[in-house]
């Protein structure tokens, strides 16, 4: 449904995004995250057509909507788009809200997709009823409702649950994602909220400086990083320093890791090793010491900060039940089901 190719963008001779490519099937959702600034929402605004591309195209359907010297105007690539600041009329009640962009049908064909959509969303009941009327949560469904009235072969989505407070944000994007299924509709998202993202998405682009670092499915973007950029933003891990061993042996501060190894590692290369707060277990039986220099409650986990003999820090995410106070010392295991290795010559600043 979507393809991005080579799809470059300056803004005063700088550039914005940087050959980005990319495809998403008909019918699947794909979420954009990045830090601030790396291009994600230019990048919604070139496929909706409210930007003009430098380079590269945009194909919908397998049709070049946007190419350096040529662009299908927006009303006519059949694209929706949900803001960020949901921008509803103020003036207009729920159903001529969700009705605005159906104009062209007959009323009775208007009133019927407008209370398909009322239920669709969860709103049966509530056309009436003015956007100051309604929660936070409610307008979104409103604002999703007006974007899919019109039966968009592509909607995007910029940042639409930001203005919602956490568990507002989980339950309702997890109800998109179900409408969006049943409605059948193709999505691109973009957010700031790795577990958003995850929850939501079939696909996974994580951007930085206007590239594309890595497109894949939630799981290989967490546990197969494409680079150091990607490990570094995903999932709050840090880099170990180790040296390789052999073919699948590195040795670390946390003793012997194994696992396969990036190609063309020599033995005795320095590497780093990524390890997340899910990858360290506190155990009183563990082969290692470490001290508790930091803790975060976190209602059911705890974050722990932990440091090994050799001053290496090191996240932790543990049960809450037996909290561990700062100072203290504490046996630790790695349980490390995936190794991500990194050459240290393929160091780079990132963020």
């Amino acid at each position: 449904m979507l393809t991005l190719d080579r799809l470059s963008l300056r803004f005063d001779h700088q550039p914005v995004l940087d050959r980005v490519s990319l495809t998403l099937d008909e019918g699947r959702i794909g979420c954009l995250i990045g830090p601030s600034g790396c291009g994600k929402t230019s990048l919604l605004r070139l496929i909706a057509g409210f930007l003009a591309p430098d380079g590269g195209r945009v194909l919908l359907d397998g049709e070049p909507v946007a190419e350096a010297h040529r662009q299908t105007p927006p009303e006519q690539r059949r694209v929706g788009m949900v803001f960020q600041d949901i921008a509803l009329f103020p003036h207009l009640n729920v159903t001529d809200n969700i009705a605005f962009g159906l104009h062209r049908q007959p009323p009775a064909a208007r009133r019927a997709r407008v209370a398909e959509l009322l239920a669709r969303v969860g709103l049966p009941g509530l056309g009436d009823r003015y956007p100051h009327q309604l929660s936070g949560g409610q307008q979104q469904r409103v604002a999703l409702a007006r974007a899919l009235a019109p039966r968009p072969r592509l909607l995007l989505l910029d940042e639409p649950f930001s203005a919602l407070d956490a568990e507002l944000r989980e339950q309702i994007s997890r109800e998109v994602r179900q409408i969006l299924l049943r409605e059948g509709i193709t999505a691109l998202f973009v957010t700031h909220d790795q577990n958003e993202a995850f929850a939501l998405a079939d696909q996974v682009g994580v951007m930085h400086g206007g590239e594309l670092r890595q497109w894949d499915t939630p799981y290989r973007v967490y546990h197969q990083p494409a680079d150091r950029t990607v490990a570094d933003f995903i999932g709050g891990g840090v880099l170990m320093p180790g040296r390789v061993r052999d073919v699948d042996r590195v040795d670390t501060a946390l003793g012997e890791l194994r696992g396969p190894l990036p190609p063309g590692l020599a033995p005795g290369a320095e590497v780093d090793v990524l390890v997340r707060p899910d990858d360290l277990v506190i155990d009183d039986a563990g082969p290692r010491r470490a001290r508790v220099v930091e803790c975060l409650f976190r209602g059911a986990r705890m974050l722990y900060t932990l440091e090994l003999d050799n001053g290496q820090r090191l996240p932790c995410l543990a049960s809450s039940h037996h909290a561990h106070a700062e100072g203290t010392g504490v046996a630790v295991r790695l349980d490390l089901e995936h190794l991500v290795v990194f050459a240290q010559s393929s160091r780079l600043t990132s963020r």
